[in-house]
């Protein structure tokens, strides 16, 4: 058995360390990169620190292998934030919380405490994770992702859980044979089928919010035609309308308004109008609007929460990410800014400069 579990280990090492290296090469945002990059990294210090072979690496080899083991909750994380979130700024509660839990980790093995409240920790994060995952396919339009998402998050953060939870309930270990062979053996599974789903030619099932690093989503589909073209003149029309001024407008909504299937209208704002997430689609639209209304001089009167309200955000903290999420500045800056740039302008226009008196 102890035979087996090394070749299982020293292949999912393999596999790893093998797909970090093709997803390197791939033309997906960098950061996605190095999301799997770490996992194969993390995952791999795990394998080897805590394999059978473990007695036969070096001492302070062994050590290191355990504290950079101690990250992959963390790396973990990233990489299913990478696939599944794709509004960066919502991402860093959860790498917050991780990072808590990896720092946790890491004391544990420097000072030799028990890993118990670590382990609880680690619970509640991977559980975290799995209701992210499968919560947030609310607002997923890459048809492919949605599809994926339940066993997508029951296979890593599931198994992570589960790991965990008899580690810290069921009173094994790293060294008990067969727990030790159930973590090499699902590992190397669930890293081929990560491999097999991630690899696929399908541009849109690339991680990260893009499809590639230099090019927008809509250069990747072909321009649609017939009903779908019909579809998205309808959606466009709405939004033209000003739909998106509903507040809680969902997708479902949409589509119940427009009287046609749901996943019809999640591909048509996909491939059609190049969007991956529809609270991104309809916040470009709010946020347009709320630049226009912060913007005029002659709204001056009138507060944020006013404009965040009128343009169908339901309080001030959404408002304010969205807004600084798509330009940069919070509204309270842009709309000084503005006001700045239009007060100058004017200011020049009412005193010119003077034409120099040496012209001919």
């Amino acid at each position: 058995m102890e035979l087996i579990d090394i070749a299982l280990r020293g292949g999912a090492v393999a596999l790893l360390f093998l797909l970090a290296a093709l997803m390197w090469r791939a033309p997906i945002a960098r950061d996605s990169r190095l999301s799997v990059v770490a996992v194969a990294v993390t995952e791999s210090a795990f394998l080897l620190a805590h394999g059978p072979q473990a007695d036969v690496l070096p001492v302070a080899l062994a050590a290191q292998l355990s504290l950079l083991a101690s990250a992959m909750p963390l790396a973990v994380t990233w990489l299913l934030l990478s696939i599944f979130l794709d509004p960066p700024m919502a991402r860093w509660p959860w790498l917050t919380a991780a990072a808590i839990v990896a720092a946790s980790l890491q004391v544990t093995t420097l000072t030799g405490a028990s890993q118990i409240y670590c382990g609880f920790l680690s619970m509640i994060l991977f559980a975290g994770l799995l209701v992210l995952a499968l919560w947030s396919s609310r607002e997923d339009l890459v048809d492919c992702r949605c599809k994926a998402r339940p066993g997508f998050a029951a296979a890593i953060a599931g198994y992570g859980l589960l790991s965990t939870a008899l580690q810290v309930l069921g009173g094994v270990d790293a060294a008990t044979p067969w727990f030790a062979m159930v973590q090499s053996g699902g590992t190397l599974v669930l890293a081929l089928i990560f491999a097999i789903w991630i690899l696929s030619p399908d541009a849109a099932r690339w991680p990260g919010p893009s499809a590639a690093v230099d090019a927008p989503v809509t250069a990747l589909t072909q321009a649609p035609t017939g009903e779908d073209a019909a579809l998205i003149a309808r959606i466009t029309a709405a939004m033209d309308a000003g739909i998106w001024r509903e507040e809680g407008l969902t997708i479902g909504a949409l589509a119940s308004r427009l009287g046609v299937p749901e996943h019809r209208v999640r591909r048509a704002i996909n491939v059609g109008l190049g969007h991956r997430n529809f609270s991104t689609f309809i916040n470009r639209a709010r946020i347009e609007a709320a630049r226009n209304t912060l913007s005029d001089p002659d709204q001056m009167g009138r507060t944020v929460l006013e404009i965040a309200y009128e343009a169908g955000f339901s309080s001030l903290g959404p408002f304010n990410r969205a807004f600084r999420a798509e330009t940069g500045k919070s509204p309270t800056e842009y709309r000084r800014s503005a006001l700045e740039a239009v007060t100058g302008a004017r200011a020049e226009i009412r005193n010119p400069a003077p034409i120099s008196a040496n012209l001919h």
